[in-house]
């Protein structure tokens, strides 16, 4: 009886927690609440409020007054005059970027990827190189090669061809170059899952040169699609290479006139809403356009459980030498030219003397730049960290999150910028003027793309490991120490790098939110560019350069000495050999 009453209650009191798991698990969904409230405000304060008081203006201009009367001829503006010239200008140089971009960008996948080209090995390293160098930095070096004072000035008709470069034909050569390495990733992903079958199936029908190349470029539809959408959004959402060519030549574009709007006097904030509504509107048919491709993917899938990869192209000697030959002429118009420029147009050409008397206000420019990169990086993953771990739980909360978050990454940072700069002006709300809203701004440009970084690894953790580390007492911050960080070290240091280094070359936030007297780097090189202080420019340029990768490499190393191997293993998921 008494084993018979000990068989029936035993489920019974298996089935109760104990006292300390249920206190546990409290404390944990007390935690969760904590934390989901935390950033629904940070949410609110970096991204919903300035941007919905911004956007709302264009109808309601005094909304965060408290003043609801509507006005609706901020459109009418915006559709008549300089601010839709700006916008004509805007969709057109998008189109002709996009589509320069997309063969150019197939090409150097292709011969990567496709081809025995006896140098393909340096074409990914050059793609990224371009692809982290900063746009205002290609747009400088043209400045500085047409300039009179330039290393052309020795040759009147090299200089007056460089001088073509100042305006929509340089705007559109250094957009071109900034985005081929997005339509190169992704058309690198197609050819390399592309089957041989399909080669083969060609010759056996006989289908001449001109068949089989439409029948490649219809497997890498869908990729040249998406890297068109890429290439045309980004051209629309540029302010640097507009402000630093379009400005000086009188050709502007849509994030220019929003800049405008804000910076001029009187402020227009409703204008600057209004052109922020109208050039959102215009990136509709890029996302047309991948959507109707993406409907039918399923004609141009090709890899299967027995998937061939096509062979590579062997190249004769003249077409090895034809490719080598526009490969080095690419490289040398998109990174060697505009460097050597600046160069050449810092060298000192009385003595060193005249350079000591402008190291200190370029230091201060840099100095103040890395200053607020360290700090913000540091916010930025401390953000995008807990984010990047709620998008990868299942639920609503993380898919509603992984949307706003896409959509801020597709949003122009001009606009963002424009939000802060009526939302924090506000009496209740005085943060204009110093650097914490333009710390501020600079997380909030960031955490979208740092949280996309780190969805990965977080998104690879599994729960056991958690359970299993309370199973052998390892419990809150022993937890994270021993179990999570080993896992995330890797991924968390390069999201905090990518974020340092793009906040140390961000222009649009820092040319509206910057503290007086304090310009950043990239405010302090747009400033000498107006005022025609050539070699204050150059010399900024290549300091900045100097500075910044230095620091990438201290980084690095210090990442290296600092961080156990262990954990440097782990972070790279990398299993232990036997």
């Amino acid at each position: 009886m008494t084993a018979s009453n000990d068989t029936i209650s035993w489920p019974a009191r298996r089935m109760a927690p104990p006292r300390n798991v249920a206190t546990g698990g409290s404390a944990r969904r007390w935690m969760l609440r904590a934390g989901l409230l935390l950033a629904g405000l940070g949410a609110v304060a970096l991204w919903l409020y300035p941007l919905f008081g911004f956007l709302s203006s264009a109808w309601m201009p005094h909304l965060l007054a408290g003043d609801l009367r509507p006005a609706g001829d901020a459109f009418d503006q915006a559709l008549h005059g300089y601010a839709l010239r700006a916008l004509g200008n805007s969709l057109w140089v998008a189109l002709v970027v996009g589509t320069i971009t997309v063969p150019f960008g197939a090409w150097l996948a292709w011969l990567r990827v496709r081809s025995d080209l006896f140098c393909r090995g340096w074409i990914e390293p050059g793609v990224w190189l371009l692809l982290i160098f900063p746009d205002f930095f290609l747009a400088s070096g043209w400045m500085l090669l047409a300039a009179p004072i330039g290393p052309l000035a020795g040759w009147p008709w090299a200089q007056h061809a460089a001088q073509l470069l100042l305006g929509p034909v340089g705007i559109v050569l250094t957009l071109s170059l900034k985005t081929v390495p997005y339509v190169y990733l992704v058309a690198q992903g197609s050819l390399a899952n592309s089957s041989a079958a399909l080669q083969e199936a060609a010759r056996v029908h006989g289908l001449s040169q001109l068949r089989q190349l439409r029948l490649a470029l219809a497997t890498l539809l869908p990729a040249l699609a998406a890297g068109f959408a890429i290439a045309y959004a980004e051209s629309l959402r540029n302010f640097a290479v507009v402000a630093t060519l379009g400005a000086s030549s009188g050709f502007t574009m849509g994030t220019y006139a929003i800049y405008q709007a804000v910076n001029g006097m009187p402020l227009n904030f409703p204008l600057a809403a209004a052109a922020s509504w109208l050039l959102l509107t215009l990136v509709l048919p890029a996302m047309a356009l991948q959507w109707s491709v993406s409907r039918r993917a399923a004609q141009h899938q090709t890899l299967g459980p027995r998937h061939r990869p096509a062979a590579r192209v062997a190249l004769g000697r003249s077409h090895q030498v034809v490719h080598a030959a526009l490969l080095a002429a690419l490289a040398g118009f998109a990174l060697v030219l505009p460097t050597a420029a600046a160069l050449g147009t810092a060298w000192p050409r009385n003595g060193w003397s005249g350079i000591a008397d402008t190291l200190p206000a370029l230091f201060a420019a840099v100095g103040y730049s890395l200053e607020m990169a360290l700090v913000t990086a540091t916010a930025t993953v401390l953000a995008a960290l807990p984010l990047a771990w709620l998008i990868a739980r299942p639920g609503r909360i993380g898919r509603l999150l992984d949307v706003l978050l896409l959509a801020m990454m597709g949003l122009p940072l001009i606009v963002l910028a424009a939000a802060y700069l009526q939302a924090y002006n506000q009496p209740y709300a005085p943060l204009y003027g110093g650097s914490v809203l333009l710390g501020m701004a600079y997380v909030a440009l960031a955490v979208p793309a740092s949280s996309r970084v780190l969805l990965g690894p977080v998104a690879q953790l599994h729960r056991s490991l958690a359970d299993a580390a309370r199973v052998h007492g390892v419990a809150g911050t022993r937890m994270l120490r021993q179990v999570h960080l080993p896992l995330l070290a890797g991924p968390l240091f390069h999201s905090w790098l990518l974020a340092a280094l793009t906040i140390a070359f961000e222009l649009p936030a820092s040319e509206l939110l910057y503290p007086a007297g304090h310009p950043p780097l990239a405010v302090a090189l747009l400033q000498y560019a107006g005022g025609f202080q050539l070699r204050q420019q150059a010399r900024l340029q290549v300091l900045g350069m100097i500075v910044l990768l230095g620091f990438a490499l201290l980084a690095r190393l210090a990442y290296q000495r600092i961080t156990p191997a262990a954990w440097r293993r782990q972070g790279r998921m990398e299993t232990p050999s036997p």
